[in-house]
């Protein structure tokens, strides 16, 4: 009886190995991860861990497009530069699709190999006060719609979405219609930012992975060399039609190998804007505000600095701007510490244009003083103490009692992309948020959830007057995506290994005045050397 129990367990073993060949290099546990969470694999369990304050939310919509929300913790709470709501109105105009199976569910044959269906591209002209936009859409053809692409084979699968933001009623409408055309069901499941990455670890492990997950380009390249992300290439689809952002998924690239996906016109991207106050503007004798400069293309560093110098009366407590990040003023100069190319990581540091925008952001605070100092992000605008408030793109959202449109309803606001220096090409500032498919995630299963992205990312689902609440703010956003992006996309590789952040990176490079900017950078080079190095040596070899 032993040795058929010997023979027995040697096959499988042997059989073990080889279902592994040629798979996706496991998530590795041993960078951050507690591996002792107990995860539930049933569909409607929440995830959670009792030793740390961070909870998951999860909220399901069925074939039917009733939305239930699970037995789960409150909501998980996150600072504003977290809580990036994409909550979207879709527009209803056809049939009810069938009932949704379980998340694991499969279908009888694959559909791997989809193209992904063919697009227009639409350009509308609105007249404006001042003028006039353009707003650019990518549609579907005229003659087919999304879900007339979309594989029937696919109606009983059930596409789980993990992200660090609270799920709004508008999500939900709009994937319940989602389902109701294709049959496909959709859950979303909420988890703190700061312990994302290790819950979806413990996820994947127990086989209970998200089909797919939102990522901050501040993270790369972890979620990749621990083996969270596949590529992209595995869904067979081509991403190589106009409407992917590639200059986005460059944040989740290494070597021409995409691990994450990205659309053109998606306001899931956070761009970097500035709100200002008209009437605080007017107040100090301001004959042309933001907007304007920006429409007349004369909205810039200079012209910035300006307009907050006469705004700044430091005895009254009144300053010109309020932001917390500095590297603002570095990646709208279109630069950032460490460049993804074809051939890999280049280091950027000592690029003097990046002193430069460092040394202007010191300045500003201690030169021109027209910085609020205590840098407290929103809460000097909101007091009307700052005429102009840097923020990201997500803040001019119509959803949020704590964003712009709700905190100054009392006041004439407006908004305007960030500002680049004179004398150079404008460029859209951004901490991009792109998506990635976790490991395990195969078959039937991938690919309803690139359809999903595909119909849930796409700006055409959106009415601007439910979204925005200004038709500038639509205005800003579309202008944007039409200029060279440039995306903060360093900081993962800088605190590779979890020694820095950009919270304590900030102070460290303004450390002993402007005269040692240049001297606190060239060490920050060596920094942005040795984890290069260290990651080249992590990253998973391309096929």
């Amino acid at each position: 009886m032993k040795k058929i129990f010997s023979v027995l367990l040697t096959l499988l073993i042997l059989l073990g190995l080889c279902v592994g060949c040629g798979q996706t290099p496991e998530p590795d546990f041993s960078k951050d991860v507690d591996v002792s969470t107990d995860i539930s694999q049933e569909e409607s369990s929440t995830v959670s861990d009792d030793s740390t304050d961070d909870s998951t939310t999860t909220t399901e919509t069925d074939a039917s497009g009733t939305v239930e929300d699970s037995d789960v913790t409150d909501s998980p709470s996150s600072d504003a530069s977290d809580n990036r709501s994409t909550s979207k109105t879709s527009e209803k105009t056809s049939d009810k699709g069938t009932t949704s199976s379980p998340l694991r569910g499969t279908t009888s044959s694959t559909t791997r190999g989809q193209a992904g269906p063919i697009r227009t591209t639409t350009k509308t002209t609105v007249a404006t006060s001042t003028g006039s936009m353009t707003k650019t859409t990518v549609n579907v053809d005229t003659q087919k719609t999304l879900f007339d692409e979309i594989p029937a084979a696919l109606s009983k699968q059930k596409v789980k979405m993990l992200v660090w933001w609270p799920i709004m009623d508008s999500d939900n409408e709009q994937s319940a219609f989602f389902t109701e055309k294709t049959g496909i069901g959709v859950k979303y499941e909420t988890i703190n930012a700061s312990n994302y990455q290790t819950r979806l670890s413990a996820m994947i492990m127990s086989n209970n992975a998200p089909s797919c997950a939102a990522m901050l380009a501040g993270w790369y390249p972890q979620p990749i060399t621990r083996g969270l992300l596949q590529p992209i290439k595995n869904t067979g689809w081509d991403f190589t039609d106009d409407i992917y952002a590639t200059n986005l998924m460059d944040e989740f690239a290494y070597k021409g190998e995409y691990y994450a996906i990205a659309l053109t016109g998606s306001v899931n991207p956070t761009f970097n804007i500035m709100f200002f106050n008209r009437d605080l503007l007017k107040r100090f004798g301001v004959t042309q505000d933001p907007y304007q400069l920006w429409k007349a293309g004369k909205w810039n560093w200079d012209t910035c600095l300006e307009m907050a110098r006469k705004c700044t009366d430091i005895s009254k407590g009144m300053y010109g701007m309020t932001l917390t990040w500095q590297y603002y003023w570095m990646v709208s100069a279109g630069q950032d510490f460490v460049v993804p190319t074809k051939d890999g990581l280049m280091n950027n540091v000592k690029n003097p244009a990046i002193a430069d925008a460092w040394m202007y952001a010191w300045r500003l605070t201690n030169e021109y003083k027209v910085v609020d100092h205590s840098f407290t992000d929103s809460a000097p605008f909101y007091a009307h103490t700052s005429a102009l408030y840097a923020t990201g793109s997500y803040e001019m959202q119509n959803n949020q009692p704590t964003y712009p449109p709700a905190m100054m309803a009392d006041v004439d606001w407006g908004v305007v992309p960030f500002p680049s220096p004179a004398g150079m090409d404008p460029i859209a500032s951004c901490d991009g948020t792109v998506w990635g498919f976790p490991s395990r995630v195969t078959g039937d299963e991938l690919q309803a959830a690139a359809w999903f992205l595909r119909y849930w990312l796409d700006d055409a689902q959106f009415k601007s007057a439910d979204f925005y609440p200004k038709e500038e703010c639509w205005e800003v956003m579309n202008w944007m995506w039409e200029q060279k992006i440039e995306s903060f996309n360093s900081m993962g590789v800088l605190g590779y290994g979890g020694e820095y952040d950009a919270a304590n990176m900030q102070p460290l490079i303004m450390e002993g005045g402007i005269a040692n900017i240049k001297n606190n950078l060239d060490s920050w080079y060596g920094i942005a050397e040795s984890n290069i190095k260290k990651i080249e040596t992590e990253m998973p070899i391309p096929d």
